[in-house]
């Protein structure tokens, strides 16, 4: 059961339910328990971050989960797993991300740099000049703003979906037909 309660759909603007489709995430769920103003932002921001940025869908996938494991969001974990294996990440990296550290080589040079720059935004907040240098060295600026918006955004949802208590779905979001793409 949630901490808070998924919201009536019959007091949430008829055009944000509509966006649930056929099979409502629970998180898509308590989204709509925001105000629409955020809710929409909220989603731009997301979709953006998915459909527009050319950041590579397995380094996006590498941070986002690393994001997830750092912050103990089980539900995070369970749906971008998932998402991870849609995308070509295989399980002994899916493993890596979750252990972090030397294990970190599975992921190649820039995944394993996306993921110690990731440790260090999450933990630290001002990640030092070397893992700042490290995933420069193997993305260019725009594309390292990219991937601090995605790190930042994952730890919002993370705390989101603790906060809140959403429960898992009875199976993770089917990605291939929701029509992402698996780069």
């Amino acid at each position: 059961m949630p901490r808070i309660p998924y919201p009536d759909l019959a007091t949430v603007p008829a055009d944000l339910v509509e966006r649930l489709g056929d099979s409502p995430s629970n998180v898509n769920r308590m989204l709509l328990g925001a105000t629409p103003d955020v809710y929409r932002g909220f989603s731009a921001l997301a979709r953006s971050l998915f459909e527009l940025s050319p950041l590579s869908a397995q380094l996006r996938e590498i941070a986002i989960l690393r994001v997830g494991y750092l912050s103990n969001a089980a539900y995070e974990i369970y749906q971008h797993e998932a998402f991870a294996r849609h995308v070509g990440l295989s399980d002994a990296q899916i493993a890596a991300i979750k252990e972090g550290g030397a294990k970190a080589t599975v992921l190649g040079e820039d995944g394993a740099a996306v993921l110690a720059f990731t440790d260090d935004v999450v933990r630290n907040v001002r990640p030092s000049d070397a893992s700042l240098g490290g995933v420069r060295a193997h993305l260019p600026d725009p594309l390292v703003l990219d991937l601090i918006f995605v790190i930042g955004a994952y730890m919002t949802v993370s705390r989101f979906l603790e906060t809140t208590g959403i429960e898992l779905d009875e199976k993770p979001i089917d990605w291939a037909q929701r029509g992402y793409p698996k780069s």
